[in-house]
């Protein structure tokens, strides 16, 4: 099949599963912009996955994983225990995704690499694999999730499904299939089987059950390609089918989103990467609200009420003044204001327990929203009313962090350092950075995770 993938599949009238799984299983000319975002979305991952590696949600899936765990072949990031592969893909991605500091694909709010990457290293370590396969077989996985979730955006996320699971799972069996070499069948075999798996809420953002959706997604992934290489069938059009994926999971589903110029235009080339440990849709409120603190000397006592205008999915994530956990408070507007203006930081030690117990105390702005459905998620209008009678206004169009603004190498590096810093992580952190930016070169990508070991 020639490429792009949506001219062939209109000359041939192929299904969009086969198009997808032709472009997962067999495309090779990944541009070499793409391969580094490809870098620079795994140092970020093993960044955040340092950052969640002893949080109480992982232990509670590993004690629980270790009473089933058949062997000790793999790595768990900024630990010393070893576990088997399904285990070590769900662990190392959960860890990576709990504060949700991971990458972030805009359209979408997928966090693209955390349920795709940790199988692949986990079977890299178990079977070999070089650094380019698994780079390669990465990018691709996250291109497929971010255009499974393009199909069924907006309605899914925004009707409850937590999309970075529910589409997370798809990508993980396509980069999985993809690094152990299933056929253009098989693949959509996996996709099939994936799609049978599929899950996740957004009412359980804040809590635990989020991180074992996550996990879920990243281990089924992995098994769903293993499935389909022995033999498990599935639907043919598992994704577009009346009662396929794509009609039960969405609402008026735009099939052709998995497929538009494909292996031309990248998704996965649009992915960003966070300066806070917050839902995407807080990164600009935080960012106003910091400028305001240094430059205009407000404090929480001066605030009488906030106004924020911005993308709808800021109110409908953010609105939890009653947040009581650290994990509760990623997704507070309420609380991140407060915290934000009572320490001048917005750091992990800022979404805490401790730092929830102490906006509680100190008591949270009344915060009011004004949706603005025409306003990209990395935008939005503070205007903060102070006790005085006086206002404070802040615009910012494009937060740190966001497509218009990313993050550089540098600053991912940074962010990488001080998250392995704060692991207490012992190992060789120069040799592991030098590593993962290079992994093209790498003869056997397991190597690289087995430096990430405590």
């Amino acid at each position: 099949m020639g490429w792009p993938v949506s001219a062939a599949v209109e000359r041939s009238g192929a299904t969009p599963e086969r198009a997808l799984a032709a472009f997962a299983s067999g495309f090779h000319e990944i541009p070499d912009a793409v391969l580094h975002e490809g870098r620079r979305a795994l140092v970020n991952i093993f960044a955040t996955a340092f950052t969640g590696c002893r949080e109480q949600p992982v232990e509670a899936m590993l004690r629980a994983g270790m009473r089933f765990s058949s062997g000790v072949a793999c790595t768990l990031i900024g630990r010393s225990e070893r576990v088997d592969l399904p285990l070590a893909a769900s662990i190392n991605t959960a860890g990576a995704n709990i504060f949700d500091f991971d990458d972030t694909h805009e359209a979408t709010i997928i966090h693209p690499a955390a349920a795709v990457y940790s199988g692949l290293f986990a079977h890299a370590e178990l079977h070999g694999a070089t650094g380019r396969d698994v780079l390669k077989s990465f990018v691709l996985g996250c291109e497929v999730e971010c255009r499974v979730g393009n199909a069924v955006s907006p309605y899914h996320y925004a009707h409850g499904w937590h999309i970075t699971s529910t589409c997370g799972i798809f990508g993980a069996a396509a980069a999985s299939g993809r690094l152990i070499g299933l056929t253009d069948e098989q693949m959509i075999d996996a996709f099939s089987c994936a799609a049978a798996q599929s899950s996740g809420m957004v009412e359980t953002l804040g809590t635990g059950a989020k991180s074992v959706s996550m996990g879920g997604a990243a281990r089924n992934g992995y098994i769903s390609a293993q499935l389909a290489a022995e033999g498990c069938g599935g639907s043919a059009r598992p994704l577009s089918a009346p009662r396929g994926y794509l009609n039960v999971y969405g609402k008026d589903p735009v099939a052709e989103r998995l497929t538009d110029a494909l292996g031309q235009t990248w998704e996965f080339a649009a992915n960003t990467y966070k300066p806070y440990p917050v839902g995407v849709v807080l990164n600009p409120v935080l960012e106003g609200i910091l400028d305001l603190r240094e430059a205009e000397g407000l404090r929480l006592e001066q605030v009488a009420r906030i106004e924020l205008s911005g993308h709808p999915l800021l109110q409908q994530r953010t609105d939890r003044p009653l947040a009581a956990t650290g994990r509760e408070t990623q997704v507070s507007a309420q609380h991140a204001i407060a915290i934000a203006l009572l320490t001048g930081q917005a750091g992990l030690d800022e979404f805490s327990d401790a730092a929830a117990h102490r906006t509680i105390a100190a008591g949270r702005p009344d915060v009011q929203f004004d949706d603005d459905s025409g306003r990209e998620v990395a935008s939005v209008r503070l205007v903060v009313h102070l006790v005085d009678g006086r206002t404070l206004t802040r615009e910012i169009a494009q937060a740190a962090g966001s497509r218009g603004r990313p993050l550089s190498d540098a600053q991912i590096e940074a962010k990488f350092v001080a998250a392995a810093e704060r692991a207490d992580f012992a190992g060789d952190m120069r040799g592991l950075l030098d590593a993962l930016w290079s992994i093209d070169d790498a003869a056997d990508a397991g190597d690289i995770i087995r430096m990430a070991g405590h």
